[in-house]
């Protein structure tokens, strides 16, 4: 993914599920995420984390 793509508020997938980005560091290409499967937050780099238009909706849980 492209960190210029992120934006906060985005559900996004990481490790085969999806979570939502908090906060977007352009500098470091970090991203902090909010991870409901594990209820924490969690700084990732941009390369870990994938767009999937599935996630673009306001549920945490894949249909």
């Amino acid at each position: 993914m492209n960190i210029e793509d992120v934006r906060n508020g985005e559900w996004v997938e990481y490790h085969k599920h999806p979570v939502e980005v908090l906060s977007i560091d352009k500098q470091h290409n970090m991203v902090t995420i909010y991870d409901a499967r594990s209820q924490s937050k969690v700084d990732v780099h941009i390369d870990e984390l994938k767009d999937d238009p599935q996630c673009h909706c306001d549920s945490y849980l894949y249909f």
